[in-house]
């Protein structure tokens, strides 16, 4: 059997995808993989299936494997369940469909970050999260979780398919947004964040209208998400703003028992 970073199952009991995730396993420091897709008709005969995949996750020395699913994928779960992966956390996929003066004009200036900018925002990122499903896992590292984001607005400013946007008062970053501008036009915001020390002072609505009207400006008829369940001023916030709230996903993760 040959092996190569992409793995495409369509066996008896069960269809599986599996890639390998190059900018993870730089981060922790060993391989990680993700399911892209599995489909379990029949656990017993899914299970002598799955073989095919962990002899693909060990040929990758893979330490560490994650796969999210829709709510309703039950027999789904319970599977990867009964094979050691194990919950983490349920994420919510809001969107805001958008129309002219739906927020107040606010002071807020929203424009792309500069490259003298980047230190600051990856400086925001690293620390202004605490509910990811990386900070979630307890048996991970929290200081590489951390430089996760922080890598994640370097690679995002890096890219041709993302932006990285800043929210400033005053002449000061109180915030940054990494999107991506697709097809239809509308926008997905990746990764979003307000610096801790402008917390706490009535900004975050504002600053979150602010990226909403700029993307409506700009001719986007829709906005896009994701939230962690585990986020609750985050998901009230949204709630708040508008958006509404559709099917969630389970997040679930396998740790190699020398990792975890």
């Amino acid at each position: 059997m040959s092996f190569s970073g992409e793995l495409k199952l369509v066996e008896p009991g069960l269809s599986m995808a599996a890639s390998i995730v190059p900018w993870d396993s730089e981060i922790f420091g060993f391989p990680v993989a993700q399911i892209d897709h599995i489909e379990v008709a029949d656990r017993g005969a899914a299970s002598t299936a799955y073989t095919h995949f962990e002899r693909w996750r060990d040929h990758f020395a893979v330490r560490m494997a994650t796969c999210r699913l829709d709510h309703f994928a039950l027999r789904e779960s319970m599977f990867l369940e009964d094979h050691a992966f194990r919950f983490v956390e349920l994420v919510y996929r809001p969107s805001l469909s958008l129309r002219p003066a739906q927020f107040p004009e606010s002071e807020l200036l929203i424009e792309p970050a500069m490259p003298a900018d980047l230190p600051e925002i990856e400086s925001i990122a690293g620390c202004a999260f605490s509910t990811g499903r990386y900070l979630l896992d307890w048996r991970l590292d929290p200081a590489q979780s951390h430089l996760r984001y922080r890598n994640w607005v370097r690679s995002s400013a890096a890219s041709a398919h993302h932006e990285v946007l800043k929210g400033s008062l005053n002449g000061e970053i109180i915030g940054f947004f990494v999107i991506e501008k697709r097809a239809d036009k509308s926008v997905y915001w990746h990764l979003t964040a307000m610096a801790k020390r402008w917390q706490g002072q009535g900004l975050g609505k504002k600053l979150w209208q602010a990226f909403a009207m700029r993307a409506q400006r700009e001719g986007a008829p829709r906005i896009e998400t994701t939230i962690s369940a585990h986020n609750l001023p985050v998901m009230n916030l949204y709630a708040g703003l508008g958006f509404r709230f559709d099917a969630a996903q389970m997040t679930l993760h396998w740790l190699h028992e020398a990792t975890a």
